[in-house]
């Protein structure tokens, strides 16, 4: 379902994109000889990498305006899909979202003429949807506290006597479930089918400690900075964009982050087929993808693309075999089929 703030974002989102274009000189002729692709993206750093990655080869080599709205949401998706009025080209989707537009017949077949798949893994790709980006939900610290006093794995975050400080999480079932069975000792190999019963116990322990139950990806880091909190989860890609711009506050502990994967495809309706077919082909482009991960440090599965990364990105990317072996892989299938439940029994739990 689609809320007021949301449809209003998108607005101004449009508006900003006509304004850049007037502001560029392109809202003549030449800027009306050009189509407007439409990439439904999760926002704030992503959006902007977005941009700064594939814009210009859309406009280069499709011939096309890249429009990057948000936020991602594959409910929305189906909503436009029914009433047969899809505004997105090409649309991000999360994890396990994917497999339900698949099973759902929300997602075009990809047009293998124009999209590479030949460098991507097998468990990155499927005939409708493809991995852009590997990221993590990953533990965060702020730097004032001191080494020995920072958390080191969820079973610490979950100490607060020996860890002391105040504490944050999402609002949200996702990951939680996982940080809560790995706090109470399940080995990472064995996480999934989660026992709900064990997850939920062990959760109840850590409840009172909760400062902050965190809904919005930007919260997390700034919380750290402000000093709101010290301890908190958080999406790894956030805490790069500000490290990037200078940032010292917070710090990551990539132990027992969870490795999380984002998919594209082309939803059933989609105005510009081909050229959002050509936009899914630059996403996965080794360079290309190299340039998006600048950007929030995210990264496509395509091994090649490590070889085009700066230095100072390195340390950061999914890809990167020292933090990629102290990760834990979300099972997609798991929260597919067990999600809609695992949110209800979080909805009554977090308001007892």
């Amino acid at each position: 379902m689609t809320s007021e703030s949301d449809r209003s974002r998108r607005d101004v989102l449009i508006l900003g994109a006509a304004t850049a274009l007037v502001g560029a000189g392109l809202a003549g002729p030449a800027a009306a000889e050009l189509k407007t692709v439409v990439y439904n993206n999760s926002g704030g750093a992503s959006a902007d990498a977005a941009r700064a990655a594939w814009g210009g080869l859309m406009r280069d080599r499709a011939s096309s305006n890249l429009l990057v709205t948000a936020p991602a949401s594959v409910a929305r998706l189906k909503a436009m899909i029914q009433a047969r009025n899809v505004e997105w080209d090409v649309a991000e989707l999360v994890s396990q979202e994917h497999k339900q537009a698949i099973r759902e017949s929300m997602l075009q077949k990809l047009d293998l003429s124009v999209i590479d798949l030949s460098h991507t893994p097998d468990d990155c790709k499927d005939e409708y949807s493809v991995v852009y980006a590997l990221y993590s939900t990953a533990m965060a610290y702020s730097s004032k506290i001191a080494a020995a006093k920072r958390p080191g794995s969820w079973a610490e975050f979950w100490d607060v006597a020996k860890f002391p400080g105040r504490r944050a999480l999402r609002n949200h079932p996702v990951d939680n479930l996982e940080f809560a069975l790995l706090a109470d000792g399940v080995p990472k190999d064995k996480i999934y089918p989660i026992d709900f019963d064990r997850a939920f116990a062990s959760l109840d322990r850590i409840k009172k400690h909760i400062a902050v139950w965190w809904r919005d990806g930007s919260q997390p880091a700034q919380m750290l900075i402000d000093g709101e909190v010290d301890f908190t989860s958080g999406w790894h890609g956030r805490f790069f964009a500000l490290a990037q711009k200078g940032e010292t506050g917070f710090g990551v502990q990539w132990n027992q982050a969870m490795l999380k994967r984002s998919w594209v495809g082309v939803p059933q309706g989609a105005k510009n087929p081909r050229e959002a077919m050509q936009l899914i082909s630059f996403m996965i482009d080794p360079t290309a993808s190299a340039k998006y991960a600048e950007g929030i440090g995210y990264i496509c599965c395509d091994a090649r693309a490590n070889n085009h990364l700066p230095e100072n990105v390195r340390p950061w990317v999914m890809s990167n075999p020292a933090i990629a072996e102290l990760t834990v892989s979300a099972n997609e299938q798991w929260w597919l089929d067990n999600g809609e439940l695992a949110q209800r029994k979080w909805n009554d739990w977090i308001v007892t």
